[in-house]
């Protein structure tokens, strides 16, 4: 039996990992994690809302271009994935070719 997959004792090790150690930090929930990025945004945004519009439009600015970088490397893998898709049939179909030819006839 493998006890690596048992999720009572997985959980009930972790309970005892707490109690030994209670400055360890513990696994957060998904919906931990959702909330706390919620809270994240939330400090983001007041942030922002703060700066000078001088400073909003800087990042703003920064955003938009780091956002369309970001679009053109992903547009760029796209087109390469699709001409070494391009080039592999062409070599593949070369190959049956050349394979075909190879054969001898009777």
């Amino acid at each position: 039996m493998n006890y690596q997959d048992d999720p009572k004792i997985n959980r009930r090790l972790e309970q005892l990992e707490a109690e030994v150690n209670p400055n360890a930090p513990v696994n957060p929930t998904p919906s931990d994690l959702n909330s706390s990025l919620k809270t994240l945004y939330g400090q983001l945004m007041a942030r922002f809302k703060r700066l000078p519009k001088a400073g909003q439009i800087a990042i703003a600015s920064v955003g938009v271009i780091a956002g369309l970088a970001l679009l053109k490397t992903l547009v760029e893998l796209i087109s390469l994935a699709i001409s070494l898709a391009v080039v592999g049939v062409i070599v593949y179909i070369g190959y049956q070719v050349f394979k075909s030819s190879q054969k001898p006839k009777i």
